[in-house]
């Protein structure tokens, strides 16, 4: 005889990095990646027309957030871990097609902590989202915190990155 579950979030997190949460508001856009670019990252545009990278050396425009892709090729994408194949999980391979929200509420993992309607910054090389204003991390214009998060937990983002936005570093 079967057991009914009826603890439905004994399980299940309220969330993973660069899930989408809701889509009727999100405005998703396509790059392709120049470097490797994990989940839930900013995003921004890269040297060459229509690519990608991370926030590094040079100037670009914020393009948005990296959304999580539920299937990929060379393991899991869950475990952060690498793959036999050399291929980083939990991110897009160089040369792939990026899927990042320009427009709606994505969830990222926060580095030191979020507030409710705090500004929402990117640090420098890793895309990591954070709302330290330290020396060095880039302010996303008209991005904010929608949830309160501790240190390394998960937080919604609501991410506008149609306001022309310069990343200088």
């Amino acid at each position: 005889m079967g057991i009914a579950i009826d603890t439905f979030t004994q399980y299940a997190g309220k969330a993973y990095e660069g899930q989408i949460n809701d889509l009727s508001m999100a405005d998703v856009t396509t790059s392709v990646a120049s470097v490797v670019i994990p989940f839930a990252r900013a995003v921004m545009s890269a040297a060459v027309d229509k690519q990608s990278a991370l926030p590094a050396a040079g100037a670009g425009f914020f393009l948005g957030i990296s959304v999580r892709k539920p299937v990929g090729v060379s393991g899991s994408y869950l475990t952060g871990q690498s793959s036999d194949s050399g291929n980083t999980v939990g991110a897009y391979r160089v040369g792939e097609e990026v899927s990042q929200v320009e427009t709606g509420r994505i969830w990222v993992k926060t580095l030191g902590g979020a507030t409710k309607g705090a500004q929402v910054y990117a640090v420098p090389l890793t895309g990591e989202l954070t709302n330290a204003a330290t020396a060095g991390n880039h302010l996303l214009p008209g991005t904010v915190f929608k949830t309160t998060a501790a240190a390394g937990e998960l937080a919604l983002v609501q991410v506008k990155s149609d306001v022309t936005t310069t990343i200088t570093t």
